[in-house]
């Protein structure tokens, strides 16, 4: 997930409509899983491709539709016969759309769609399966974590374009009034919990009583994103097998016990909570925050120099960690459609997108993370702010495979209500043990549905 702050909104928003969930549950009876029965690689020499093909894909920032228009621009002068006819679309009814197009078979041949709301669409057999078409080499190229991202009962439905991780942004000046001299510049000295909690109390000290010591993206439908924490205490949100909650553990009650400090002791403003219409980035953007937590595709807007960040310089550093570090797993992955007319030039176009140098061109010009291994750890010429975007780099080798397979369940959307719930009434006076127990319940119960 990505893009420009307002449409990165309307994602957060419109990500887990209930709407689209409820619509595409009939595919299974309209459309049935069809699963190519190829096995591996069976159809990886492609060669040369004709036809047109319609990708779908909403407005992000002109990093990403700049990126986009020069993959289109690559891929037409390899294949002379081929047109890629792009199609950008607002986020806001963006996956309804899709869904009513699967339904009625008029869907875009390919179309771009978050991590967090894949599962429901490999797990109703309306994509392509890209298995027959890749392979094994093709599908290791990916960093473990992305590859098994689009992967469902060990079929590959989609390639993972790009991802996005949060790191803390923060005022140097703001810390160093506040007597916080050396900042975490490695990953493996990122700040404890503890040693968090000792500079959020120094902040708290020595600002404004109207400014704060930081704020967290957990807003909206980002309210997944406090499974961070949970993550970072060597918990879980659901089973091992994926059919249960995990959260009524002890974990899940240090991290219910944390986050509530944030409140409880004023390190966050009062606002900053899940269902409130003020971002993290817009706590800082207006100075009312020291410090806070973003994804790298907000580096643009913070570094922009008319609208950004206006109280002096600022830079980045890693998220806290507890028992282990981790991060949650945003970005995007691409997708066709099962019944696209022409399945070689969508198979095509995809593997076009993950060669090296088409995804370092698009990570570069978007300031995105790459999902290939060969460009993990390559110094990438980021279009905004390159000094910073290596902390989100270090910090995206934090994002788990537990946390992967949890976000990529079919019934995450389910579970991020849940969440948003919950934690809503976890963060206005509710205590810890009961917190914990509801959140568990709901989630529970979210998962089973």
């Amino acid at each position: 997930m990505s893009g420009s702050p307002i449409s990165r909104r309307s994602l957060l928003v419109g990500a887990f409509g209930v709407a689209a969930a409820g619509a595409l549950s009939s595919c299974v009876a309209n459309n049935g899983p069809r699963p190519d029965p190829a096995a591996a690689g069976s159809k990886a020499d492609i060669g040369a491709v004709a036809g047109t093909l319609r990708f779908a894909f909403w407005g992000g920032s002109d990093g990403e539709n700049a990126g986009f228009a020069a993959a289109k621009k690559g891929f037409e002068a390899r294949h002379p016969e081929a047109t890629i006819e792009l199609q950008t679309l607002p986020y806001d009814g963006f996956f309804s759309g899709i869904d009513r197009g699967i339904l009625s078979r008029t869907a875009p041949d390919v179309f771009r769609v978050d991590y967090t709301s894949i599962g429901k669409y490999t797990s109703h057999g309306v994509l392509l399966d890209l298995s027959p078409y890749l392979t094994d080499a093709d599908t290791d190229a990916f960093l473990p974590a992305l590859r098994d991202a689009v992967r469902f009962e060990g079929r590959t439905y989609g390639v993972p374009h790009q991802t996005d991780t949060s790191a803390i942004a923060f005022s140097r000046a703001a810390l160093d009034e506040a007597g916080i001299g050396a900042v975490p510049d490695r990953l493996d000295d990122a700040w404890t919990w503890q040693e968090f909690a000792d500079v959020a109390t120094k902040l708290r000290r020595t600002l404004p009583d109207d400014k704060y010591p930081f704020a967290y993206d957990w807003t909206a439908a980002g309210a997944y994103r406090w499974g961070s924490f949970v993550y970072q205490a060597g918990g879980s949100l659901l089973s091992e097998d994926l059919r249960h909650a995990a959260v009524d553990s002890d974990p899940g009650r240090k991290a219910m016990a944390f986050t509530q400090r944030f409140f409880d002791e004023r390190w966050v403003p009062a606002n900053n909570t899940i269902k409130t219409t003020v971002y993290s980035d817009n706590f800082f953007l207006n100075q009312t925050v020291a410090m806070t937590f973003v994804g790298d595709f907000l580096v643009p807007e913070l570094a922009d120099g008319t609208n950004g960040y206006q109280g002096g310089d600022w830079t980045t550093t890693y998220m806290p960690r507890d028992v282990a570090a981790a991060s949650d797993l945003g970005g995007n992955a691409v997708v066709a459609t099962r019944d696209t007319e022409n399945p070689e030039l969508a198979a095509a176009f995809l593997k076009f997108l993950v060669e090296e140098e088409q995804m370092r061109d698009f990570c570069q010009r978007a300031n995105e993370l790459p999902t290939l291994r060969s460009l993990a750890d390559v110094q990438l010429d980021y279009a905004v702010r390159p000094d910073v975007m290596d902390v989100f780099t270090q910090q995206a080798t934090t994002i788990t495979e537990t946390a992967v397979r949890e976000t990529v369940v079919p019934g995450f959307a389910s579970v991020n209500t849940a969440l948003q719930d919950q934690l809503e009434l976890a963060f206005h006076g509710r205590g810890t043990d009961a917190a914990v127990r509801a959140t568990n319940a709901a989630v529970d119960a979210a998962v089973a549905s």
